[in-house]
């Protein structure tokens, strides 16, 4: 009987491999955007640029990767022996994907898998926690893993009160955390609320220009409140950095908000450093920054109306901008999670030549999008995946360059 149950037990255990080996993740419709910094990436020019916030964002990215490749070789069994075995993984998977949604939340997106961590770090973190002090007993990363969780499925309400749950008892909290409350109420049309937390979060940070954008565009966005949204775009242009798309919109909103009589030579000029930025930002990027309403209007104010109607049609309406970035996504250029990366290799992240570390890495010769440490790894790179990309590589980059 003991030998024809331990066959049993080596059976289901190799199924459960075998399953695990089969599992395809799925990141969370919406939870994974592509920003900016992305496309500077996929392009190779992110040394191009100095702006802080993109170095924050490209180490968020690269935690959130260290955690998620950490969580995939976890089982995504919740039964007590499981969890036991792979405690410390559960734990370190999890920490550094929250830390890395706290750095930026726009580098961390969810998916089934990691949803299941959720409920594996709750149970382990409640092992030893008797029954009767269970419902009141949280962490700050748990807390913060909810809050992801929630404001991912939109959950506004249940997030601000997570969210607020975690500030009141964790008082060293970063700024970002604020601005993630406030993100929910604003989604929830508290603006009042919004406005308010993100003044805390620059209370927190000073530094933290994000939160004089967006400040900025809530009060564009409300009656009564021009000198507001015009002192609040000023600050961020004071505090942010000059190659964002945010800079962009923050001189087109000035160019129109200060239009008057008494004003218009400077809102001219507003408009004409918005048209350079975007130069540069294209050049760049690959790509514009779409047509928003407010650049629409600024160039209806500035221009002739022919060119206005010749500038509004050039620029790329946003479903179609969207469509080209879903198609940038599908053919391998860009990776939502890992973009290709000229100091990384795309089969085994090594950043340098495999034997050379003072060798840069190879691109692959035909579409010169992807970057390899040595023949072996493109070999087993091109038979995982880049057969059935490299064509695509090759024919968006022909188009990119008409």
């Amino acid at each position: 009987m003991t030998e024809v149950a331990t066959t049993q037990n080596d059976a289901v255990a190799v199924q459960e491999q075998q399953e695990e080996g089969q599992y395809q993740d799925r990141f969370l419709e919406g939870s994974q955007r592509i920003v900016p910094y992305d496309l500077l990436a996929a392009r190779g020019n992110a040394d191009k640029v100095n702006d802080p916030d993109a170095k924050v964002y490209m180490e968020a990215k690269e935690l959130f990767r260290k955690g998620y490749e950490l969580c995939m070789t976890i089982p995504r069994s919740l039964d007590d022996d499981v969890l036991e075995k792979h405690e410390e993984d559960i734990k370190t998977a999890s920490e550094t994907m929250v830390e890395a949604w706290i750095m930026d939340d726009k580098a961390a997106p969810m998916s089934e898998r990691i949803l299941i961590l959720g409920q594996q770090f709750e149970k382990v973190l409640l092992k030893n926690i008797p029954e009767e002090e269970k419902e009141g007993f949280f962490v700050k990363d748990s807390l913060l893993f909810s809050a992801w969780i929630l404001l991912v499925g939109r959950q506004h309400k249940h997030c601000i009160t997570t969210l607020s749950l975690a500030i009141d008892t964790y008082p060293d909290l970063p700024a970002r955390v604020f601005f993630l409350r406030a993100s929910c109420y604003l989604s929830m049309n508290k603006l009042r609320l919004g406005i308010k937390d993100l003044e805390k979060a620059l209370e927190r940070d000073p530094k933290f220009s994000i939160a004089y954008f967006v400040l900025g565009s809530v009060y564009l966005s409300m009656e009564n409140e021009r000198e507001n949204a015009i002192k609040n775009y000023k600050l961020y242009l004071q505090n942010g950095h000059s190659q964002t798309n945010d800079t962009i919109h923050a001189l087109y909103a000035l160019s129109v908000l200060v239009n008057h009589k008494k004003r218009k030579s400077e809102a001219a000029e507003y408009y004409q450093r918005a048209k350079k930025a975007e130069e540069e930002f294209s050049e760049l990027h690959g790509a514009h920054t779409g047509l928003s309403d407010i650049k629409k209007q600024a160039i209806l104010a500035h221009e002739s109306p022919e060119e206005a109607e010749k500038l509004i049609a050039t620029y790329t309406p946003k479903k179609k901008y969207d469509q080209k970035m879903q198609q940038l996504i599908q053919s391998g250029i860009l990776n939502t999670s890992f973009p290709p990366n000229p100091k990384r290799c795309s089969h085994c992240a090594a950043t340098h030549a495999k034997d050379k570390p003072e060798a840069p890495l190879l691109a692959c010769g035909a579409c010169r999008s992807i970057w390899y440490c040595s023949r072996e790894c493109q070999v087993s790179d091109f038979k995982a995946s880049h057969k059935g990309q490299c064509k695509q590589m090759q024919a968006l980059k022909a188009e990119e360059q008409k």
